[in-house]
């Protein structure tokens, strides 16, 4: 699967959050009832803000998450896509080194351009560094991840998921996905497929049961090979490993919060 490194979805996404802010401003009390009528919804974002929106009266603070989708069944989302994360995991930290490494390596003839397939020759030992680094993890260290990066963060936060091709949006408390319950109770395992430096991460509870929430794990560059090299045309100019955890087939996501009464749509 290949990511957009040129900054469109990002900037799609500001558009969106700006779309559900206003929308949110007009039927804010509806959804959260707690909120008074002089509530005010903020647009907050930014690498310092885990949450995209705040909605906020005297008494209440809400933070809100968006995630943008152009269908449901299609594409993922992210819930963490950190560089903190491979520093904090023993088994992944030693990625970071080897990369410069990897660099260094590969431009001992101070390249000032670089050839394709230059390129593509550090993009395949930087893979192949990943996918090694990942199959050392520990499912301590996995749940350790999703604990500090997924549920620690986003306690208490409303998400809001927007589907475009329909127009409609999707609004339900994290605290109430099942993922959470797993990530809390249950033992991540990885489950290996095809991919390289991507994998499903599934739920094994003490009765030995399999919970699959539709969760994959990457590790990757986060702005792609290009930038890490300097070669980059668009205005990403840096890269560096990042632990990116997606949410697949986020219909079924909807789909199991509708089953608990746990969503509205507006």
């Amino acid at each position: 699967m290949a990511f957009k490194t040129n900054g469109s979805s990002h900037k799609n996404g500001i558009k969106n959050e700006v779309r559900v802010a206003k929308k949110l401003q007009k039927v804010g009390q509806k959804l959260f009832p707690n909120l008074s009528k002089d509530f005010q919804v903020n647009l907050a974002g930014g690498t310092q803000n885990k949450a995209d929106i705040i909605l906020e009266d005297v008494s209440h603070k809400i933070p809100v998450s968006v995630k943008r989708k152009d269908r449901l069944d299609k594409g993922s989302y992210d819930h963490v896509n950190s560089s903190a994360a491979v520093k904090q995991t023993p088994s992944l930290a030693p990625i970071c080194n080897e990369v410069k490494q990897i660099v260094n390596s590969h431009n001992s003839n101070q390249l000032t351009v670089w050839s394709k397939t230059a390129i593509n020759d550090v993009r395949k030992a930087c893979n192949d560094v990943f996918e090694a680094a990942m199959k050392k993890m520990t499912s301590s260290e996995l749940s350790k991840i999703l604990k500090d990066h997924i549920n620690d963060k986003n306690d208490g936060f409303t998400v809001v998921v927007s589907d475009i091709s329909t127009q409609k949006d999707y609004k339900f408390d994290y605290n109430d996905m099942p993922l959470k319950n797993s990530i809390d109770n249950h033992t991540p395992k990885l489950v290996w497929g095809r991919g390289k430096t991507s994998c499903k991460v599934v739920f094994e509870d003490d009765n030995g049961t399999i919970h699959d929430h539709g969760i994959r794990i990457r590790v990757v560059l986060n702005n792609g090979v290009n930038a890490l090299l300097g070669t980059s045309n668009s205005a990403n100019k840096t890269s560096m490993p990042v632990v990116k955890i997606q949410q697949d087939r986020v219909d079924n996501v909807i789909s199991a919060m509708q089953k608990i009464n746990k969503v509205q749509t507006f």
